[in-house]
């Protein structure tokens, strides 16, 4: 089954960073969770450019700084946060075009799940803004509803990846993938990078047997 699982890295040792670069195929490099030297991004780029480079608010570093010089080592994606400052994006924007780095465009919830409209209108504004290859949704699941809701938004004709956080979000990260989110995220080694995130082993094993069903 071609699900594309992408692991999830945020070990702050840079030599176990570098191996899972080396032993996965696709990956997402938390560089606001590695902290790596900024002149250590181009080399753990090297090692995998199948990578999604993504570097949150609040990380107690010079996020845009890390951004530039991930672009510039020319990774796959690099995550561009919706409520990035609209000249910073611009910026982040043009490099990308520049060095033929594909987008994905994020919106984070972390206490709740918009209703469906809301989501869809934000959804939609930003990819005809902005034609990011991709949007990411994910928002905090705090009842069965809410799953659907997240789900239901894959009946659009926007390229998306969606995700529900927390313990009740957790199916959304098997089930989305089956109806057309793109991808879905795991993590290793018990070291998941945001909550609910579910173990690259156990999906795969999941897909595996799904698949085996389906034969």
């Amino acid at each position: 089954m071609s699900l594309k699982i992408c692991v999830s890295i945020a070990d702050k040792d840079l030599a176990k960073v570098k191996s899972i670069l080396e032993k996965f195929d696709f990956c997402e490099l938390r560089l606001d969770l590695i902290k790596p030297d900024i002149n250590e991004i181009k080399g753990l780029i090297k090692k995998n450019r199948n990578v999604i480079v993504t570097c949150r608010e609040n990380a107690g570093i010079d996020r845009i700084q890390y951004l530039i010089e991930a672009i510039k080592s020319k990774p796959k994606y690099l995550d561009i946060e919706f409520e990035t400052e609209l000249k910073i994006k611009r910026t982040l924007i043009d490099l990308c075009e520049k060095h033929g780095v594909k987008r994905i465009h994020s919106y984070h919830n972390f206490e709740y799940t918009p209703d469906f409209k809301n989501l869809i209108t934000i959804a939609e504004n930003e990819y005809s803004s902005f034609k990011p290859a991709i949007i990411k949704i994910a928002t905090y699941v705090n009842k069965e509803n809410d799953n659907i809701t997240l789900l239901s938004l894959l009946s659009s004709k926007i390229p998306l990846v969606v995700l529900g956080m927390g313990d009740l979000g957790r199916k959304t990260r098997l089930i989305a993938p089956l109806l057309g989110s793109k991808f879905t995220f795991a993590s290793i080694d018990n070291k998941p990078s945001a909550p609910g995130q579910l173990d690259y082993f156990a999906m795969k094993d999941f897909y595996n047997k799904l698949e085996n069903i389906l034969q």
